[in-house]
């Protein structure tokens, strides 16, 4: 008799437990992580517009933050203005320069960024031109520009 002890206690537990907080099929769903294509395009959309440079620094205090006293003056870049469209293609120019590319947000190493990848070249990450996104809000976009990660560039939307 002890031997049949065990297996219908547990089976008693289990049953006990199942029905103690039902989910609906509802909320079931609501927790389904959106796939990589859907991430992006959400990211996308964030960044969809004309933006100009309107602040520069390194991030002496490394908080990600581009404070009052980290500011540089402006001066003029390759970065200088950013125009990302909803055709996932871009536009990066200044100082002279004007590149036309396509671009894509993705996470990579647990950094949300923008690959730029230059026309007529084959999409490869390993040689897309990398913009870390620190923060995007409607009109405001904060950036880690390719190779320089001390430094951060705040842009303000245009358009």
């Amino acid at each position: 008799m002890k031997h049949y002890l065990l297996p219908v206690l547990v089976l008693a537990i289990l049953s006990c437990n199942s029905n103690k907080n039902p989910v609906s099929a509802e909320e079931r769903t609501e927790n389904i992580v959106s796939s990589p294509a859907e991430n992006e395009q959400a990211s996308s959309a964030e960044i969809i517009g004309q933006w100009k440079r309107t602040a520069a620094g390194k991030d002496a205090n490394k908080n990600r933050i581009l404070d009052e006293n980290e500011k540089m003056p402006l001066e003029p870049g390759a970065h200088e203005n950013l125009d990302f469209y909803k055709d996932k293609k871009c536009k990066v120019y200044g100082m002279g320069m004007e590149l036309e590319a396509t671009y894509a947000v993705k996470n990579d190493k647990g950094k949300k960024e923008i690959f730029i990848y230059v026309k007529g070249e084959a999409p490869d990450d390993q040689s897309a031109m990398k913009f870390e996104i620190v923060s995007a809000e409607p009109n405001k976009l904060v950036l880690v520009p390719p190779i320089y990660e001390f430094m951060l560039a705040a842009y303000t939307k245009v358009k």
